[in-house]
Formats: structure tokens, sequence, C-alpha cells
């Protein structure tokens, strides 16, 4: 099964070396990120290219990265919002949006609704929504999460959370749900959502989506271009890319029916910690930080009751 992380990892400088890892260990073919916080010169993580929004900056708050090999298409967004998209190719073709929401910014359903009218189905919006409601987690619906709810219903759209905390707030320590996941109806079925047990070092946890066996992949082969038979390939284009392709849902099926035939794959590992930091010290740290953060949670819930 292929998996979609969502991180809202504030500074992607800070804990570099623990992304590599959390990166490394999921496999994952796409990674949604919110404040990223990219510094000038920063380079992005080894083995992804680096989407940020259309004309944006380094210091932009959303940006998704893609696994090299995998075919994808940028969006080039039209929205006041932070956000970056593009459409991945894995079994299925869907589109992967990351989205932040500042605090104290206002968002209406009118920018929302131009925003995902721009998305090609399916389509998984994954962000930092900073908004509450008890339809994903939170005690008490606030104001943007009221909004978000009617505009969710109102499009017939589905919040794939499966009420776990995802944020811990570093000076009081309680803790909410402000990191959604939003599914149009095809894929949501085929979606199974789960937070992280660590924060890796930061105050939001990792999330991860993994799509059924219906939009699986095999994210540990690449295409090996260098043993290519071009001639078939061409041949085989021009067989099946003609009139009859009605949208690039299927354009890009054809496209990759062709490359699968005409071009033979690289032969790759399983998920293997290819970093060569990584000792028994370094697991042993890191499980001792997961208890204790534990305990941590654990304390608060039971001074909360």
């Amino acid at each position: 099964m292929d998996t979609v992380v969502q991180w809202n990892i504030r500074s992607f400088r800070s804990y570099f070396e623990e992304q590599k890892l959390l990166l490394n260990r999921s496999q994952s073919a796409v990674v949604a990120l919110q404040e990223c916080r990219l510094g000038d010169g920063q380079l992005p993580l080894l083995g992804y290219t680096l989407l940020l929004p259309q004309g944006g900056s380094p210091g932009d708050e959303a940006a998704l990265l893609i696994r090299n090999g995998t075919c994808f298409s940028e969006i080039d967004l039209k929205t006041g919002l932070h956000a970056a998209a593009a459409t991945i190719s894995l079994e299925k073709t869907l589109t992967v949006c990351s989205l932040y929401l500042p605090p104290n910014s206002r968002v209406s359903k009118l920018s929302l609704a131009e925003l995902f009218e721009q998305l090609p189905k399916p389509f998984l919006v994954l962000g930092n929504f900073n908004t509450h409601s008890p339809a994903w987690g939170h005690s008490r619906p606030d104001g943007r999460g009221r909004m978000l709810e009617e505009f969710t219903a109102e499009n017939d759209l589905i919040i794939q959370n499966s009420g776990e905390q995802t944020f811990v707030h570093s000076a009081y320590h309680s803790t909410s749900v402000i990191d959604l996941a939003v599914a149009s109806p095809s894929i949501a079925a085929e979606c199974s959502w789960a937070a992280h047990s660590d924060l890796c070092g930061r105050d939001h946890f990792p999330i991860f989506l993994t799509l059924s066996s219906h939009f699986n992949v095999n994210t540990n082969t690449t295409f090996n271009f260098k043993q290519a038979d071009w001639n078939h390939f061409e041949d085989l284009c021009k067989l099946s890319l003609d009139e009859s392709v009605a949208d690039i849902e299927q354009f890009t099926s054809k496209l990759l029916d062709a490359a699968r035939t005409s071009i033979p794959f690289h032969k790759g590992t399983k998920n293997k910690t290819c970093v060569p930091w990584f000792t028994q010290e370094c697991r042993q740290a890191l499980r001792e930080r997961k208890r204790l953060k534990g305990s941590i949670l654990k304390h608060l819930i039971l001074k909360i009751l």
C-alpha cells in the first residue's frame, strides 16, 4: 500500500535529520508540508522534488515533496491562500494539495470554493486548518470550524480524521485537532488516516494517509530509462494516445501502460534506514523520548479529567 504524509513541520531547517528519517521509513510518494519556512539556498530532501506555490518564495507556508520517479503534473493555483498542489500518478491518478490557513487570517467559503474547484478529482487536501469542531475531535467549535463544517457538507467532502489529537501546544501542553485531511467522495473510502505516535521533535504529529491496494504502487521500484525500448514506447503511444482520450486521468493511465510495457524497472530495496549515523543509541533515544512524551500526555489527560 502507498502512503501520503501530512506534516506541519514548523521550519524545514530545524530537525532536518529527523525529517529525513521519518520519510525514509515511510517510503511515501507524496509529502504535504505546512509552515516549511525554507531558508534561502536550502535544498529539499535527497530523492524528492520540492513544489512551492507558483511564484512563491522559499519561505512559503505550504509545499509538496514528491518522491523522484513518481509521475506528476504541478497545478498553477489561482488563490490567495497558502496552497501548493499537483496531480500524482500512482496506480490511479489523484490530486494532492497542501494547505496552510494561519490562525488569524480571514478565510471564507468563497475562497475555499475557488481553491477546491481548481483541483482535479479525486483529490486530497491536507493541511493545518487552525480550526476546531467536534466533527473532527475537538470539544467545542469555533467560527471557522462551523464554516468548514458547512462547506464540506455543501460540497459532499469527507474529513478523514479519526479524532486523534494532532497538535500539542508547546507552552500549555494542551492538545487539539487542527490538522485535517479533506477528501473528495470517490477516494475517501480508499484512505485510512492515522497520526504518528511520535512528534519527531515538533509540536504537530506527522499524519499518514494509507491508500488501499486499489491505489497501490511499488515505491521500491523506478523506471530504468537506460534500458528503455524507446521505439516500442513511441509506437505504443501513437496507437493509444489518440482523439479518444477524454481526460488527463485516461491520458496518464495509457501513458503509464506504454511505459510499463517498454521500460524495465530498477530492482529496489525494502524500507531501509539509509543513513549511516542512525545507530542503536539513536533508536534507544527515540524510544525513550516517545515513552516520556506518552507519560506527559497521560498526565495532562488525567489532570483535565
